[in-house]
């Protein structure tokens, strides 16, 4: 690490969520055995009901990490708003970088060390880094429980190998978590980054506040976080991914369907070199 500061950062894990109580807790035990420690969680919770909120409570008390829990009424599919909220809450001092995740993913214990390690050599200057997943079959998913949750993140079992040798589970060799030097993955272009994957990337937390976090107009499933990456790959800011670093594995559900409307706005926006700031983010113009 080319870090010289002896001082090590608390980060701000934002988990999106909406009623997947089950999900979310694979999710949320999934960090309570992290290597890296020194992280908070902020739950951005799109007008969940009960069985969450009871969740929350349940495993505030277990986990010995910080949860903070923030919520807005059910009005439809609003992540980009309900994130804003969370990240006008967030301080830039004392969270220098924030992870993003989706509830319905289960983090390999060395998930929050990758995205830190990635920004603490870079000095904490200015990043946006990216991890994938591997998407799990249903069948895969429902094999995952509380009980078995910090032997499956561990990295690539048997039986996930099988499932992904028979093609049920799709890019399973993802599961291996590697520390190759970054001359290799440059070779293999793999540290390029040409979209953003909501549910596994960093970010410093100033250039979230200089781009103004996500574009509230994008009101239904699909475009925010296209969006968001456009405005700071128009910023100068560096953008990259890592083989084999921030392995995490999504859990099996039906998708949603992105609306005509919305593919034509990132497509238009995509063409857009000097879009860097939205208006409707988390101040408004």
């Amino acid at each position: 690490m080319s870090n010289s500061s002896n001082v090590i950062p608390t980060l701000a894990v934002v988990i999106t969520t909406y009623n997947s109580p089950k999900s979310l807790e694979l999710c949320l035990l999934s960090l309570a055995n992290q290597t890296f420690k020194n992280f908070e969680v902020f739950i951005a919770d799109d007008g969940s009901g009960d069985d969450t909120r009871d969740l929350i409570l349940r495993l505030k008390r277990l986990c010995e990490y910080s949860i903070y829990h923030i919520w807005q009424p059910d009005e439809g599919y609003r992540k980009a708003k309900i994130n804003n909220t969370v990240f006008r809450q967030i301080d830039a001092k004392k969270h220098p970088v924030i992870i993003c995740i989706d509830h319905d993913v289960v983090l390999h214990h060395r998930f929050v060390e990758d995205h830190f390690r990635m920004h603490y050599e870079a000095n904490f200057s200015p990043l946006l880094f990216m991890g994938r997943r591997v998407d799990l079959s249903q069948a895969m998913s429902e094999s995952i429980t509380p009980e078995n949750v910090f032997e499956f993140n561990r990295g690539l079992q048997w039986n996930l190998l099988q499932s992904g040798l028979k093609g049920e589970t799709k890019n399973v060799f993802r599961s291996v978590r590697l520390d190759p030097p970054e001359w290799l993955s440059h070779l293999m272009k793999r540290d390029r980054v040409y979209d953003l994957l909501g549910s596994n990337y960093s970010i410093t937390t100033s250039v979230m506040n200089e781009v103004n976090g996500y574009n509230e107009d994008f009101a239904s499933y699909w475009g925010e976080d296209g969006d968001l990456f456009v405005r700071v790959r128009n910023s100068g800011v560096k953008c990259v991914g890592k083989i084999g670093y921030a392995v995490q594995w999504h859990l099996y559900h039906e998708r949603l369907e992105e609306t005509r409307e919305h593919i034509e706005m990132y497509r238009k926006l995509l063409k857009d070199t000097q879009y860097r700031r939205c208006k409707n983010g988390i101040t408004k113009q």
